[in-house]
């Protein structure tokens, strides 16, 4: 499914519950993930970040928690933002947010020392093209962290994360949801999500130099790290 409108709606449905599903889903592990993508970007005091795709700003969240950065959270999904928004009021973490598009983003060029995107590039097609428009708005040395699914494995675990991708995700998605569709197109676009070897190639391809891969909970998860 390659239409960002598709998608920004089926976000917008799943808002209320995204958080809570997250948490049950990755049994937790989120958490730590986010916290590992805080230690690996190390960014200083008056660093600029962008969390791209951010959600309802989990991600941006843990930046503004632990580190006095600016931070701006960009998505498409307007029920996403408004979440996010009254995550980080609550919690008096001030931050704008603004809805865009990966493909134009709102920002001028060399604008942000890094940029994080969390479970997002999935849904961004052509891939190549997205990361271009995301390298134009870093500054030269800045990064790019992304946090993705690259669930590859073979055996017993592949088994076992295919078994639960297939069968479970979608059945506890719909249910704690109320989406059906949301939680099949989920672990659709992973399985249809590239080796993490074919992503680097098109991170080069846009301009970045890799500088790092960390995978993460047994493989399932990595985050690249591209520098300008």
């Amino acid at each position: 499914m390659d239409d960002p409108r598709v998608i920004e709606r089926m976000f917008d449905s799943i808002a209320h519950r995204y958080d809570l599903l997250n948490r049950l889903l990755s049994f937790g592990s989120d958490i730590r993930w986010r916290k590992k993508l805080y230690k690996i970007l190390n960014l200083q005091p008056g660093h600029k970040l962008l969390d791209l795709a951010t959600g309802s700003g989990d991600i941006l969240r843990e930046f503004l928690r632990l580190n006095q950065i600016t931070g701006i959270g960009c998505d498409r999904s307007g029920q996403m933002l408004t979440f996010a928004r009254k995550k980080l009021t609550r919690r008096q973490m001030p931050s704008m947010l603004v809805r865009g598009d990966a493909f134009r983003l709102p920002f001028k060029d060399n604008s942000f020392d890094a940029v994080t995107i969390g479970f997002g590039i999935r849904n961004m097609r052509p891939r190549v093209e997205a990361l271009k428009e995301i390298l134009r708005t870093i500054t030269p040395g800045g990064r790019l962290a992304i946090l993705e699914f690259f669930p590859r494995q073979t055996g017993l675990r592949g088994n076992l994360y295919r078994w639960y991708s297939v069968k479970v995700i979608p059945r506890v998605g719909k249910i704690i949801s109320g989406s059906d569709f949301a939680y099949r197109y989920l672990p659709d676009s992973i399985r249809g999500f590239p080796e993490i070897e074919q992503f680097e190639d098109e991170m080069r391809e846009a301009g970045f130099t890799i500088e790092a891969v960390h995978r993460l909970t047994f493989g399932v998860v990595s985050i690249v790290v591209g520098r300008k």
